[in-house]
């Protein structure tokens, strides 16, 4: 692989071998630059009339040598980002052509998102001569100043001649106060470190219920939720959704809690998680990814396997343009000639097919699971035994219901989205009546729409049960929208003429005498699953529900 990067064109072979022979060099690691390899890059830099720079390791060795315009120099991908209070272990050094001695932005970000060592701008004048040495840096100290996102500080210049000898020592200082100012913010987890990024309209409230339930949503993900961050936003930005100023935001977040990816509570396009990946550096998840992870994890059965794996291929092929480079659509100059279709295109259209492909095999094996499902409800149906199905938001205590009136061995877990197959179980009710109870999918507000259309056919078994029983978890604080979700829902399946029995779920984490009002109005009943009384009363709520 070639250790040059950038605009090579219109070198001269003398000045590209100039350029190779750089890669070779090493510099004094204990120097930000040593000062042979910074008079090199100035002459270089005045010979050429581009910026010259290159990446160091801690070692000293020249990894990569970059060459730009007068502006500055651009970056190849240099790799994922550092463990949590650790720098990249590079360093960028660049010449200045236009002698301007104020960090810009753009090195800003380029500090934050690659988290690197330090950043060195060698201002050189009209014949080559390195006149000043500016060194940019994360400063630890800043992580606490909430009004300033920008975490980057800077020496004052120097001489090249007057560099200390002791950067390596520097370094070592830095991370130790980054690990230490991240960790006293708080624990280092096991986990992956998320941050949370939710975007509201205008009511906070609603804002932070939302938030509560990303939360929740990260937890079953396995996420170790680090901090979280709101925004305001009437018009979402078509690049990044956030905008340029809460993107520097939660750079200085990330850093600050040594996050390794960042969850945003909006489904994204794919330029926009792109855009998003490139300026901070991390690994950036929507709403949508996150729960279909959450389902990938979950997936026990064939069926569901197979349903989940479809709703990410749908969820995939309009994103797929946007995965890599090299799936462009328009070959580039020199390759395919101008304005013409290269192979980028015969490559993404070869991966869309074979993405479509896969999709119509998933949805040929699932109608032949569904066709098995009708012949086992053939059965269940000429039986005569009378199906109840459990519903509700997920978490709110439907497999556990399930277990406490069958004596079934479900999982239950305080975790979203713990079930994700339909179980069914056989039983009996106190006046003799044989029963099967059905454990359903747990529902979500705003559901992912690839989700949706994959577990349709699951949730439409729901149409066929003679009583729902709704499971509603009132130690929520948000629980009246998540039963209006749950019923709207119903009610986009079909099911709002199927009798139904109310359970307010997890009583004794309330005070019951506040509730007795609502249970009088709904005729629903105020339970838990924890008493065993409430175990053996809703058998007969259910057994009275089934003869009316």
């Amino acid at each position: 692989m070639t250790r040059l990067f950038g605009n090579l064109r219109g070198l001269a072979p003398s000045q590209t071998k100039a350029l190779e022979k750089l890669a070779t060099r090493r510099t004094d690691r204990q120097r930000l630059i040593g000062v042979d390899l910074a008079r090199e890059l100035g002459e270089l830099s005045w010979e050429t009339g581009r910026s010259v720079g290159v990446l160091l390791d801690r070692a000293g060795h020249v990894t990569r040598v970059l060459v730009g315009d007068t502006a500055g120099v651009p970056l190849p991908d240099v790799g994922k980002p550092p463990q949590p209070g650790r720098l990249a272990g590079l360093r960028l050094v660049r010449t200045e052509l236009r002698r301007d001695t104020r960090i810009g932005d753009a090195d800003r970000a380029l500090l934050v998102r690659y988290r690197m060592d330090a950043l060195c701008r060698l201002v050189v004048d009209e014949v080559g001569e390195v006149l000043w040495v500016l060194h940019a840096f994360l400063d630890p100290a800043r992580m606490e100043a909430d009004d300033d996102h920008r975490l980057v500080s800077e020496r004052n210049r120097r001489r090249l001649t007057a560099l200390p000898g002791d950067f390596l020592e520097e370094i070592e200082a830095l991370e130790e106060e980054i690990r230490r100012r991240a960790i006293g913010l708080h624990t280092v987890a096991e986990g992956e470190r998320a941050l949370l990024v939710g975007i509201h309209v205008g009511d906070l409230d609603d804002a932070r219920v939302r938030m509560a339930e990303l939360v929740e949503l990260a937890r079953s993900g396995s996420y170790d939720v680090v901090a979280h961050t709101f925004q305001k936003r009437i018009r979402p930005d078509p690049r990044t959704l956030i905008g340029r100023g809460k993107v520097q935001e939660v750079a200085r977040l990330a850093v600050k809690y040594c996050a390794h990816s960042v969850v945003v509570d909006r489904e994204l396009s794919g330029i926009q998680q792109r855009n998003l990946e490139e300026r901070l550096g991390l690994e950036v998840i929507d709403r949508t990814d996150l729960v279909l992870r959450i389902f990938e994890r979950r997936a026990g059965t064939r069926q569901a396997k197979l349903r989940v794996a479809l709703a990410r291929m749908r969820y995939q092929l309009p994103r797929l343009a946007m995965r890599e480079h090299g799936l462009s659509r328009i070959g580039r100059a020199g390759v395919a000639g101008v304005g013409t279709r290269g192979k980028g295109e015969r490559r993404i259209d070869l991966e869309r097919r074979r993405m479509r492909d896969k999709i119509h095999r998933l949805e040929f094996l699932l109608q032949r699971v569904a066709r098995q499902q009708a012949t086992r409800r053939r059965q269940r149906e000429r039986s005569g035994i009378p199906i109840c199905s459990l519903v509700g938001y997920a978490n709110a205590g439907k497999s556990s219901w399930l277990n406490a009136l069958t004596e079934a061995n479900v999982t239950s877990e305080d975790l979203l989205f713990a079930t994700l197959d339909t179980t069914v179980r056989r039983t009996r009710l106190p006046g003799g009546r044989d029963v099967l109870f059905a454990d359903t999918v747990g529902f979500l507000r705003e559901l992912p729409e690839p989700l949706v259309d994959a577990f349709r056919s699951t949730l439409e078994e729901l149409t066929r049960s003679v009583l729902l029983i709704h499971v509603v978890d009132v130690a929520a604080h948000d629980w009246e929208a998540k039963q209006a979700a749950v019923l709207e829902t119903l009610a986009m399946l079909g099911a709002t003429g199927i009798p139904r029995l109310t359970l307010y779920n997890k009583a004794d984490l309330v005070d019951r005498t506040a509730f007795v009002p609502l249970v009088a109005a709904t005729g629903g009943e105020l339970v838990s699953v924890m008493d065993g009384e409430d175990r053996y009363a809703v058998r007969s709520f259910v057994e009275d529900r089934l003869r009316s």
